[in-house]
């Protein structure tokens, strides 16, 4: 059994290519290694690394135009001992802080 999971999709009145270039900025403010960058699918996985109380999360970011136009991007971290039962709320703060930083550089409109 999983807990070490938190997902969440949110909505962004932005081109994608802008939303994955605030995503990468994003990443770089917060200090989260890129482990792998899929420019032409808009899929973008990083990490962070392991310390005395967790074994590190990896944080998927999955972006995708939506029919009205907007750009869908969809946020999960993922723990890496997914049998960790505190994860899930260090999970949904990983969320929630990449979430708080990418509105500083995609401010609503």
């Amino acid at each position: 059994m999983s807990w070490g999971r938190f997902e969440q999709n949110f909505v962004y009145n932005y081109d994608i290519n802008a939303c994955l270039d605030a995503v990468m900025r994003t990443a770089a403010q917060l200090k989260l290694s890129v482990k792998s960058a899929d420019r032409f699918n808009y899929k973008v996985v990083f990490s962070n690394g392991i310390s005395l109380t967790t074994w590190g999360e990896k944080i998927y970011i999955a972006l995708g135009v939506l029919p009205d136009g907007k750009t869908g991007i969809n946020i999960a971290s993922v723990s890496n001992l997914g049998t960790e039962i505190t994860a899930k709320s260090r999970n949904e703060k990983n969320v929630y802080n990449f979430i708080n930083t990418l509105n500083y550089f995609l401010p609503p409109r």
